[in-house]
């Protein structure tokens, strides 16, 4: 529905296509907001060094089900993304950078620590998956509703 932001209410769209119109009905909600700067700095493996993205980190961190992401973001010097997949046996992690003109990224990735200038930079390295993905449960209770009491 070309939303550049998580909406307030996951469901405030219904299954016909028409918006909810009851109250709090909003498109842009900092909670949610939460949620995609994980998926952009984290999954996806941007955030910036500094103001302006002048400097820039590129780490993505595969984990759970994810095998493949991409995250891109128009700054002030041009497009930077990072963009990676796992190999079809999953043994190897490609990764791709790109550095807009007058800026650097900070390549940080398993065996890699580089600072590059613009251009596209391609790296594959082996990969191991993260047993501890996806994480276990602390304790059980958590996913256990308590009785709901006889309102009698």
């Amino acid at each position: 529905m070309g939303a550049t932001t998580l909406w307030e209410r996951w469901d405030s769209m219904l299954s016909d296509g028409s918006i909810d119109p009851g109250e709090m009905t909003s498109f842009n909600h900092y909670a949610f907001g939460a949620v995609a700067s994980f998926l952009h700095n984290t999954i996806g493996g941007l955030s910036t060094l500094d103001p302006g993205w002048k400097r820039f980190l590129v780490r993505p961190q595969p984990g759970g089900s994810f095998t493949h992401a991409r995250s891109s973001l128009k700054t002030p010097y041009g497009l930077a993304s990072c963009q990676w997949s796992f190999s079809e046996d999953r043994d190897k992690l490609l990764v791709t950078a790109v550095v807009p003109p007058n800026s650097t990224a900070q390549i940080s990735l398993p065996g890699i620590d580089t600072v590059v200038g613009s251009g596209t930079w391609t790296y594959d390295f082996p990969w191991k998956k993260d047993e501890e993905w996806p994480h276990k449960i602390i304790h059980p209770s958590f996913t256990q509703r308590p009785p709901v009491p006889d309102p009698l």
